[in-house]
């Protein structure tokens, strides 16, 4: 982390309103409570990435019911040890499969982290109302700093994206004309593309439709995305200096329109005098004319959006019926890709800490949570990245247990040693990388526990010995009980980008007979990234060599749909594009397309002479060249393996 003034002062007054809430929530609950305040603290700050305002009574309830159901469950198992077995195994798979996503960032852990905090500190039945009341009031104050933070979120961080995307557009221009490298900014672009879609993603009703802000910022992300490709494969022969310097004015008059310095009308006739010369040029360049009409798509988006009234920006148009596809899967109805790594950690996680629940309590053992904290620490989704944790572990154990020692040693007084906790507390906040991070997590938790007892040596070692039961316990089940790893994450997300790509070729198809599902194509489009940045997340931003092939048809399937939707296609064209697009869309990676179909596309576009007929095709012509491209990647990959 790169250390700056603004950021010393962010993390010094977060650390203070952390302090400060968990103060006053210990005032407010007592004692017994404050782990919850714990917890609730972490997931106010962790759920900030998801925006969750769409629907804040709704997600409220929804949050209330999940503190509630795990405060009663994590009572009722403390009634017996036998007992407690099959009460947190349900209450720890609920939990994480229901927090556990296969393209977004998991939110399981601070309410696993709850439970686990339940557990270690029991009340009596007498005290229960005031421990159900707080983890009430916990649910409410996650949905209440959401509300403060996200409730214009997708408008103010959406707009900022948009602004980003288009600069660095225009940098790229500049970059290209001076022959400099465009590698960093490529990953800007697609960073910044990705980034808006989840936003998108987040603000769905009832996760499927789309608002109007949200359909109109994703088209303007599918032109960014297809002139950033188009510029990328271009060659400096077929484009004149003309048409970049008014691609780059296009891409002003989206800062203009985003920035509210202009209003519809002048956006609309700023676009209209820069496009105005092409319209009598006889322009053969497919290239050339391909790039003018993303350019129309950015002029009839950022236009609409200039004439929308904010008020109407979360409007929601129910045009189609939910497809099933869409819907909510139930565990064990559905295909193995979309529910593997969600069974598989919840029952792994499940399976330990009910385990590691039962022998702290059958056994007595005072320092037993130690072992619930390790196996939820070290457990995760993805076998790899688990054995990385569990070696970490160990050594951020061993080296923050010395640490505590020697400086409890040297510094004996109780106010000493509580500065000393607050100070590695608030280094926390500069210590992102988890080796050293549970370095500080392990000196507080000792020296706290050690403030308290006094016994600092023996807790030393007795957390020692539970962290390490901990890490054998959680390396038997990581490699034994339904491992999940990398290579099978890879071949779920690429089965999953599979069958994304054939739903939206059958939605262009449905499109071409004149059917209308605007929200299922543009939730497979950004589908489609999310799946990239998760490919791109488990194998740390390494070459894969069809990703590219695929992102490619992917938003070229919804740039004709977007053309289609513009403009209505000629009757005495609609069977050859159906029987060209059936066949495209055929991505068995067996066999390729017949050797005489692309000639035969590319004999189809001479023909044509009319400029929307030949945009058309050529849309088409891109297709079935990358599809051809990704089945030969495909296959000389399958070739290598073996």
């Amino acid at each position: 982390m790169k250390l700056t003034k603004k950021t010393i002062v962010y993390n010094t007054l977060l650390f203070i309103g952390i302090m400060a809430f968990i103060f006053a929530f210990s005032a407010i609950f007592g004692n017994e409570n404050l782990l919850i305040g714990v917890s609730t603290i972490t997931a106010m700050l962790m759920f900030l990435e998801r925006d969750l305002t769409a629907h804040p009574i709704e997600n409220t309830f929804k949050l209330i019911l999940l503190n509630l159901f795990i405060g009663i469950a994590a009572f009722l198992s403390g009634f017996n040890a036998w007992l407690g077995i099959p009460i947190n195994f349900i209450a720890m798979f609920v939990t994480s499969y229901l927090l556990i996503f296969n393209l977004k960032n998991p939110l399981y852990l601070p309410f696993s982290l709850q439970y686990i905090f339940l557990l270690a500190t029991p009340v009596v039945a007498s005290e229960m109302p005031l421990r159900l009341t707080s983890l009430v009031f916990g649910a409410i104050a996650i949905m209440a700093l959401q509300m403060i933070v996200n409730r214009n979120r997708f408008k103010k961080n959406g707009n900022k994206k948009i602004k980003d995307i288009s600069n660095a557009l225009i940098k790229k221009i500049d970059q290209m004309r001076k022959e400099e490298d465009t590698t960093e900014i490529n990953k800007q672009i697609a960073s910044d593309i990705s980034g808006l879609r989840n936003m998108i993603y987040d603000k769905r009703e009832d996760n499927f439709y789309l608002t109007k802000e949200g359909r109109i910022k994703l088209n303007l992300s599918a032109s960014f995305e297809k002139i950033n490709l188009l510029l990328t494969d271009f060659k400096n022969e077929e484009v004149e200096n003309e048409m970049l310097d008014d691609l780059r004015a296009s891409l002003t008059f989206v800062n203009d329109g985003i920035n509210e310095t202009k209003t519809a009308e002048e956006l609309d006739n700023s676009f209209n005098q820069m496009l105005g010369k092409y319209n009598n040029k006889e322009i053969n360049s497919l290239f050339i004319l391909r790039l003018i009409n993303n350019i129309e798509f950015l002029k009839e988006n950022i236009t609409t959006i200039r004439n929308l009234d904010h008020s109407h920006y979360n409007v929601v148009e129910k045009i189609e019926q939910i497809p099933t596809k869409f819907k909510k899967l139930i565990l064990g109805n559905s295909p193995r890709h979309t529910t593997s790594i969600k069974f598989s950690y919840a029952f792994r996680i499940a399976l330990a800490i009910s385990f590691s629940a039962f022998i702290a309590d059958y056994f007595d053992l005072s320092e037993g949570r130690w072992i619930l904290f390790t196996v939820l620490s070290v457990i995760i989704p993805i076998y790899e990245k688990a054995q990385k944790k569990m070696q970490d572990r160990i050594f951020a154990t061993f080296i923050g247990a010395i640490l505590v020692t020697v400086l409890f040693m040297i510094f004996e007084s109780n106010i000493a040693r509580s500065i000393l906790l607050m100070l590695a507390g608030y280094l926390m906040n500069y210590v992102k990388v988890y080796r050293y991070s549970t370095i500080l997590v392990t000196f507080t938790a000792i020296g706290g526990a050690a403030l308290v007892t006094g016994k600092t040596p023996f807790l030393t070692i007795e957390r020692i010995v539970m962290v390490i039961f901990g890490i054998i316990l959680a390396l038997l089940i990581n490699r034994f009980v339904f491992p999940y790893k990398v290579k099978d994450s890879n071949q779920n997300l690429e089965d999953m980008y599979d069958d994304t790509i054939s739903a939206m070729f059958n939605e262009l198809k449905r499109k071409i007979r004149g059917e209308t599902s605007i929200d299922s194509m543009m939730n497979l489009l950004i589908y489609t990234n999310m799946i990239e940045d998760r490919l791109k997340l488990n194998n740390q931003n390494q070459h894969i060599p069809w990703l590219h092939h695929y992102r490619l048809v992917a938003c070229t399937i919804y740039e004709i749909y977007q053309w289609i939707d513009k403009h209505e296609v000629q009757q005495d064209i609609i069977p050859t594009m159906s029987s060209y697009i059936e066949e495209i869309s055929t991505l068995s990676q067996e066999k390729s397309l017949d050797a005489t179909f692309i000639p035969k596309l590319t004999e189809q576009i001479k023909q044509v002479h009319d400029t929307e007929s030949k945009i058309t095709w050529s849309i088409i012509l891109d297709i079935a060249t990358e599809v051809q491209s990704l089945r030969t990647t495909s296959y000389d990959l399958k070739n290598e393996q073996c």
